[in-house]
């Protein structure tokens, strides 16, 4: 239970304050009869700093502050608003993939909930800036995240005439930018978290695994692999080399739409061999379910992942600190692939920062990008354990 903004609520200025139920606290300003009257709304305030919130609150009762909500009605065009007219327009749904929707809605709410009846037209700078530093004392990170949804908000309302051409207020606040992470598994974590995978019967993860750790896919791709996706290719030889055939994956990638056209690793083969052998009737995906047969949703997949890293991380603790997310796996090639030798340009063609745009073209120009895949991939060898002779 934390303590209460005010151990006493000073009298006279507007102020509430109420605990919720996980023990933290709101507190807020309420306007008078008479301002309500001239559309003053209901105004949160920050409950870790009495006394700018009291100070905002003086200002509030005399019309002074701020905040937008102590101005005048805003004729219908509110946050919540504007939110519901973005999310209807083409814009939303036609230019965003639905994933990154899902993120947007997710913000979304965590908006309208703190300026959902609030004037679009009335925001400035200071007040994003203000709630940009309340945001960012508890998370970094996730403030500037919201920010920039907002952001996308104002933009779309000066697209449909709600504010006037270039007023974004969330523009040039200097945000602090966000932490990239650099953590990537080693050899012995991955082969925890495969062994975790086969103990718990879970064969397509182990798959999943190995298919992120040695394509640098991203979790979507991975879920929605195709089975038809996986197919031998020849590779063109040339002077000094006759040409060879080669297993890849070749699909266009959730995130950024281009091609891939992926050279399949030795430690991967297998699980890949596996999954085709054992595919039932009218199965598609590469990865089902384990115990229904029916593919993977977002939560299903990230679900056995947790239960496949707790039971990992008995013997490889490392893996909760820090975390290792499966994102991270994709990063994890780059990590491995490098070590081995792979230059940066040929690691890009497979992480896809330079691929093609239809692998269906391949005849034309994906020899070419093939080929640098390969060393990339080629570039990742498992360490010879130590004391171990070699032929």
């Amino acid at each position: 239970m934390t303590k209460a903004p005010f151990p006493k609520l000073p009298r006279g200025l507007g102020l509430r304050q109420r605990q919720r139920a996980d023990g933290t606290w709101r507190l807020w300003w309420e306007p008078s009869a008479e301002q309500r009257k001239h559309g003053v709304q209901v105004v949160e305030l920050d409950p870790n700093r009495p006394t700018w919130s009291k100070r905002e609150a003086e200002k509030l009762k005399t019309g002074q502050a701020g905040e937008p909500a102590r101005r005048t009605a805003s004729g219908g065009r509110t946050i919540d608003a504007l939110i519901a007219e973005y999310m209807r327009s083409p814009r939303f749904k036609s230019k965003i993939k639905p994933k990154t929707q899902d993120g947007y809605r997710a913000d979304f709410r965590v908006i309208s909930e703190k300026w959902g009846n609030q004037p679009v037209a009335l925001f400035d700078r200071p007040v994003v800036y203000t709630w940009y530093e309340t945001l960012y004392a508890k998370a970094p990170t996730y403030a500037g995240k919201i920010i920039r949804s907002l952001s996308v908000l104002f933009s779309y309302a000066e697209l449909v005439g709600w504010r006037p051409a270039n007023s974004n207020p969330c523009f040039r606040l200097s945000l602090e930018p966000a932490k990239k992470r650099s953590r990537s598994a080693s050899w012995a974590e991955y082969d925890a978290l495969i062994a975790a995978a086969v103990e718990l019967g879970r064969p397509s993860m182990a798959c999943a695994i190995a298919l992120a750790t040695f394509s640098a896919s991203r979790q979507a791709d991975v879920v929605s692999a195709e089975l038809e996706a996986f197919s031998e290719m020849e590779l063109p030889g040339d002077e000094e080399a006759a040409a060879q055939k080669v297993w890849v994956w070749a699909y266009v990638r959730s995130k950024r739409s281009n091609a891939a056209l992926i050279p399949v690793h030795e430690e991967v083969a297998p699980y890949i061999a596996t999954q085709k052998d054992t595919a039932r009737k009218g199965q598609t995906t590469l990865l089902v379910n384990d115990i229904t047969g029916e593919p993977y949703s977002g939560d299903l997949f990230r679900a056995h992942w947790q239960d496949i890293r707790l039971l990992a991380a008995k013997k490889m603790p490392t893996l909760l600190h820090p975390v290792l997310q499966f994102r991270d796996l994709r990063r994890t090639f780059g990590v491995w692939s490098r070590a081995g030798g792979a230059m940066k340009e040929d690691v890009g063609d497979v992480l896809g920062n330079s691929a093609g745009t239809d692998w269906q073209l391949g005849e034309v120009y994906m020899p070419a990008q093939l080929t640098t895949a390969m060393r990339a991939v080629g570039a990742i060898q498992r360490p010879k354990a130590k004391g171990r002779k070699t032929a």
